[in-house]
């Protein structure tokens, strides 16, 4: 395989060719959350996950060793004392900060960081479907005016050249990355593998969501697999016509109809890319996927608004009481669980499982990490590394994690191995995380190469042909030449 472009040509075509993207409906919800969903789901976390009970915290043996209350002591949190950069101001590169998995940490930045450092911090408001732009932007302009940075993990390669590498400083700290999924330190490492630029940040599960009144009124178990959603979508179509069975999105937007598009083809033994980077997501698995994919669709079992819906259509189309089931982000279950915006007949009756496989294989989907790391053009680069560890904390995480003070700060995302695991942090939402963490053990990232975001933008586009009435076969092997051009153009081969 033929090395590819050096970045800042690669930079300058990304950047032309997500004119479309940046102008996709910007009323998604932020999505943001690693590598391969859970092919031993453990049984306590199944069961815990299916009855909404707390039982799931039984899995997690043990007393919790993190402590989640605050302190004034910024050595606690490995940040330096006597406040020696007060009155420093930066500027944080990240999207979407109305979100409620920012709320609480937003308000303790300034709250808690700010109190004990005398370091401000400004948290940017990017909408989502144009936040890669702005961080492609940014990478090439080199102006400084950002210190911290957020990305997405399959966007690193195209902004990763600008980033600090932080090995000596994570040493000198004595934070160590092992508390991490593998998957989520890759996406945290530079484009050769050989430093890390990042600490993982915010990270998300692909879990399915439903309720429970409507499984237990028509004495049916919620879906494992795609091949069960198929059959309890037509028992709910057909008695209990008045909502749709699963809420689906295939809709243009940042690339989100392509995070349901991966979990099938990955599912069924599916790849993107041989192992010479050539597309294969067109050969007789990827069609198969594609066909579950878009099934649900034909058959009736999501409403037909879903050809333009975005992710956040869909959760409040879900959130709404208006359908059975939804496959999306582990975040979502505060929103779901939020009564000023949920239906009483979703936060009464919430449950959850980890996506559907695949019958008959093992399971695999698609998850997501979002790594923070620092500007190398920043002129703070000293303070924003005090920011970086205290963001990044796993005790901050769990405080955040148990703040239940507002409903606006309830946030369920956590990354650490050891809050992940956490009893305090399961006994909150009857499980949640060690659902997650099952689900991290196999799932993978998208591929992390300069060319995803056009190989991304290509497939969203023919997932939503496709949605729209576009023969299935035709429109990936018209797909796949496309991207054939892109990988070639790239320089992995002739």
């Amino acid at each position: 395989m033929l090395k590819g472009k050096q970045p800042i040509f690669l930079v300058l075509a990304i950047l032309a060719g997500l004119v479309l993207t940046a102008c996709g409906d910007n009323t998604a919800t932020p999505v943001p959350a690693t590598t391969t969903a859970a092919a031993a789901t453990t049984s306590a976390a199944t069961t815990a996950a299916a009855t909404g009970t707390t039982s799931a915290t039984t899995s997690a043996a043990g007393s919790s060793t993190i402590s989640g209350t605050f302190t004034n002591n910024p050595a606690d949190y490995g940040l330096k004392t006597g406040k020696p950069y007060n009155g420093t101001n930066l500027n944080f590169l990240i999207c979407c900060n109305t979100a409620t998995q920012f709320a609480s940490l937003i308000d303790k930045t300034t709250k808690e960081f700010t109190a004990m450092t005398g370091i401000t911090v400004k948290w940017d408001n990017v909408p989502y479907a144009g936040f890669q732009q702005k961080l492609l932007t940014e990478s090439v302009s080199g102006t400084g005016q950002y210190d911290n940075v957020a990305w997405v993990d399959s966007w690193g390669p195209g902004i990763k050249s600008f980033l600090l590498p932080l090995d000596d400083k994570l040493k000198a700290a004595g934070i160590s990355m092992d508390d991490f999924s593998p998957a989520y330190v890759q996406a945290s490492k530079s484009n050769d593998g050989k430093s890390v630029v990042g600490i993982p940040f915010r990270g998300h599960a692909q879990t399915l969501f439903y309720r429970k009144d409507v499984f237990d009124k028509l004495g049916i178990k919620p879906p494992t697999t795609w091949q069960e959603v198929d059959a309890v979508s037509k028992v709910i179509k057909e008695k209990m016509p008045t909502i749709s069975p699963i809420s689906m999105y295939y809709g243009v937007n940042a690339g989100q109809n392509v995070f349901l598009f991966l979990n099938h083809l990955w599912g069924n033994g599916g790849d993107v890319f041989d192992q010479g980077m050539h597309p294969i997501f067109n050969n007789a698995a990827g069609v198969e996927a594609t066909t579950q994919y878009m099934s649900y669709l034909k058959d009736g079992y999501t409403t037909p608004n879903s050809v333009g819906f975005a992710e956040g259509d869909a959760a409040t189309q879900f959130g709404q009481g208006k359908s059975a089931m939804m496959v999306t982000w582990s975040w979502y279950y505060s929103t779901f669980t939020n009564k000023t915006s949920a239906s009483p007949d979703v936060y009464n009756n919430l449950g959850f499982l980890p996506a559907p496989s695949w019958e008959g294989k093992s399971p695999i989907t698609y998850a997501q990490i979002w790594p923070v790391g620092i500007s190398k053009f920043s002129k703070h680069q000293d303070a924003a590394w005090e920011y970086l560890k205290w963001l990044t904390n796993p005790r901050v995480e769990k405080e955040v994690a148990l703040d239940k003070s507002d409903p606006k700060f309830d946030n369920v995302v956590v990354v650490h191995n050891s809050v992940l695991s956490d009893p305090e942090v399961n006994a909150t939402t009857h499980g949640l995380q060690n659902v997650m963490a099952s689900v991290l053990k196999t799932a993978r990232t998208e591929p992390l190469i300069p060319e995803w975001p056009q190989v991304e933008s290509t497939l969203q586009v023919a997932i939503n042909n496709m949605a729209g009435g576009k023969p299935i076969q035709a429109t990936l092997d018209q797909a796949a030449k496309d991207v054939d051009a892109i990988m070639k153009k790239g320089g992995y081969y002739k």
